[in-house]
């Protein structure tokens, strides 16, 4: 169909179009009429619609860039609580020159430091590994300098002692004087990404019938290096553990002795700044409901466990009664 338009014109092209036909009226200022096809109104279509679809695009984009930017500035406020010694020595406060907790006291401080609130993030699918393996990489050599602060001299001096004998070991070098034992990022990124390019040859190898093992692509590879990195550094050597953890808990809950240091405080405390800090108003909603969900399946678990214990008493119980009887 054809759509027919008439426009007006000012009054200087009326009397244009007056003096070429006197038998068109010039009261109307009519000139003759353009006509507007169907083609032409779907390129009309078209063009608004590529507008609309550009500034949709634009709005998205600033959102993401938003969001990025909001996430990076949440990061970096985590990492000025939790990222550094220093950082945490302004959190929880310092010792003494000489230290003040025992060697016991000090892995208990170790372990409660340790970033597991951040896997547990990730594992309630709020925040990805890539976000968060930079993060727990720096806060567990944080937390490694942080309790090692706060020991006694003398445990510090045998701390010192084992690493300069393991980095000659496995590096053919001493430490400097002032320079962390640590491995740098790069280094953990090649121990790690080279551990899962390993495992993965090994399951080829093992892998029977013919079939092959689905290939490990660049970006797979990647992820699962930050995941392994995020859970390493929340896991710790169950040597030394055993060594100064003889108790099934880990150490008690409290510095105590000469240390001024709640464990059960500190463990809180970095549950809840974590949610508070990384976490947005709308995932720290998400994650408490998340958490009630979870505590109600843990109490109906326990309380079936502790019913069933109770029946299996009272079993043993009649049992005696009738061997007596």
């Amino acid at each position: 169909a054809v759509v027919v338009v008439s426009l007006q014109q000012s009054s200087s092209s009326a009397t244009t179009c007056a003096s070429a036909s006197t038998k068109r009226s010039i009261r109307h200022h009519i000139c003759s009429p353009i006509t507007i096809t169907s083609s032409s109104t779907s390129l009309l279509h078209s063009n608004n619609d590529d507008a609309y679809s550009s500034e949709e695009e634009g709005r998205r984009g600033r959102k993401k860039r938003l969001e990025k930017l909001q996430k990076q500035r949440r990061r970096n406020r985590w990492m000025k609580r939790y990222g550094t010694v220093e950082a945490l020595q302004k959190t929880f406060g310092t010792g003494p020159p000489w230290g003040d907790l025992s060697p016991t006291q000090t892995r208990s401080l170790y372990h409660t430091l340790l970033p597991r609130s951040l896997l547990a993030l990730n594992e309630m699918g709020f925040v990805t590994a890539e976000d968060l393996a930079p993060l727990a990489y720096e806060a567990r050599i944080a937390a490694k300098e942080y309790a090692r602060s706060r020991c006694v001299w003398t445990g510090r001096v045998g701390v010192f002692l084992f690493d300069q004998y393991r980095s000659l070991r496995d590096k053919g070098r001493l430490i400097q004087l002032g320079k962390s034992s640590s491995m740098s990022w790069e280094e953990i990124w090649a121990k790690y990404e080279g551990q899962i390019l390993k495992e993965h040859a090994e399951k080829e190898k093992k892998k029977k019938g013919g079939m092959k093992v689905k290939e490990l692509d660049e970006d797979e590879l990647m992820m699962q290096t930050y995941m392994r990195i995020l859970e390493r550094s929340c896991s710790t050597n169950q040597t030394f553990d055993k060594l100064f953890l003889p108790d099934k808990e880990g150490g008690n809950g409290s510095g105590g002795g000469n240390g001024e240091i709640s464990l059960a405080s500190i463990a809180s405390q970095l549950d809840h700044d974590v949610r508070t800090i990384l976490l947005s108003p709308s995932e720290i909603s998400k994650v408490e409901k998340k958490v009630k969900k979870m505590e109600k399946k843990q109490l109906k678990e326990r309380e079936k466990e502790e019913k069933m214990q109770r029946k299996a008493d009272r079993k043993k119980e009649k049992r005696k009664a009738d061997e007596l009887g």
